[in-house]
């Protein structure tokens, strides 16, 4: 089911990348052929363990099979295209932070007195060290379609980057002996798209057209010598990050970038909005309140729909009616005091 091949793909990844950490070929040294025929051991490996009797000999199976490899081997390559566009290198992956984790947890410590531990695992984790200090990337991969807006952020729909970020920003600043500072967190998307064209494409414009569309989304910080770092073909509109660079090294409009004050401040609205979350939880607070936005609802995906039974044709079942908001105002509420 799609829920299964998302963590599948995951785990391919995963391996491909321990791999990679461990031997003497890297990122940036791999040629395509070799990384085609690693992903193909790795998945035959992993469904092996996994089949059922009989499974192998189907053509489910088989057709499975062929497009996992396909798209998990497209997956690995264009992370290892992003990589060598940039100055950035993996340092983790699958970082855990929690008891007994690499990084320790996120503490909340509630007006109780109460203290709750945040704990979670991050897909990948890159640095650039710079004269001015270390900076972070927090890389998360989706296998379904995943955009970044700041106004889900503040309502508290999309709080799992930030709260990545936050876990390593605050372990490393306390462990490094050079300034820490957030360098962007990111949506990687697994897919293998179907490029359209009018005319016949080029090998060239085909995989050019790929990485455009798996573009990654996010939040970078707004500095142009970091985004160049990030990007070191970037001219004009990025093929692999949201950003930017227009003539005379200014940032553009399209470039979703913070300040580091914007980061910090995303940081705490987080922490506080997470503080708020927890002391819910506390009190037993399960109010039936699911949100619609633009047509989507929490709904949706939800698994306990059969057990909470939400119908908005009974009396006091009500959507929590979300709008869009524009950075500008988003920044302004997140700034607001408690």
């Amino acid at each position: 089911s799609p829920p299964d091949i998302g963590t599948f793909m995951h785990a391919v990844i995963e391996r491909f990348s321990r791999l990679v950490s461990k031997g003497d070929i890297t990122w940036r040294s791999f040629d395509r052929e070799w990384c085609s025929q690693k992903v193909s051991e790795i998945v035959d490996e992993m469904l092996a363990k996994m089949q059922g009797s009989g499974l192998s000999a189907s053509k489910r199976y088989v057709a499975l099979a062929s497009r996992l490899k396909r798209v998990v081997t497209r997956a690995v390559w264009l992370i290892a295209e992003h990589i060598r566009r940039s100055g950035f290198e993996p340092i983790d992956y699958e970082a855990g932070f929690g008891d007994n984790e690499k990084y320790p947890p996120i503490t909340i410590e509630l007006d109780s007195g109460a203290k709750i531990n945040l704990t979670g695992r991050i897909d990948r984790i890159d640095a650039l060290k710079t004269e001015d200090g270390m900076y972070l990337r927090i890389i998360d991969y989706k296998s379904g379609a995943k955009d970044f807006r700041l106004s889900d952020v503040y309502y508290g729909l999309q709080i799992q980057l930030i709260t990545y970020l936050d876990a390593i920003w605050e372990h490393t600043g306390k462990s490094s002996d050079k300034e820490v500072h957030p360098g962007g967190m990111l949506y990687f998307k697994i897919d293998d798209p179907i490029i359209r064209g009018g005319s016949v494409l080029t090998e060239e414009e085909i995989e050019a057209a790929i990485m455009r569309q798996l573009k990654m989304k996010g939040l970078l910080l707004a500095d142009v010598k970091l985004i160049k770092e990030m990007d070191r073909q970037i001219d004009g509109s990025s093929m692999i990050i949201p950003a930017t660079v227009n003539k005379g090294d200014v940032l553009g409009k399209n470039t979703s970038g913070a300040t580091l004050e914007q980061f910090k401040l995303l940081r705490t609205y987080v922490r506080r909005l997470l503080k708020g979350l927890c002391t819910e939880i506390m009190k037993g607070k399960v109010d039936i309140r699911p949100y619609k936005k633009k047509g989507a609802t929490s709904c949706q995906y939800c698994s306990f729909s059969s057990v909470c039974q939400f119908d908005t044709g009974v009396k006091d079942n009500t959507y929590k009616l979300l709008y869009d908001r524009e950075s500008e105002e988003v920044w302004e509420l997140m700034n607001e005091p408690e």
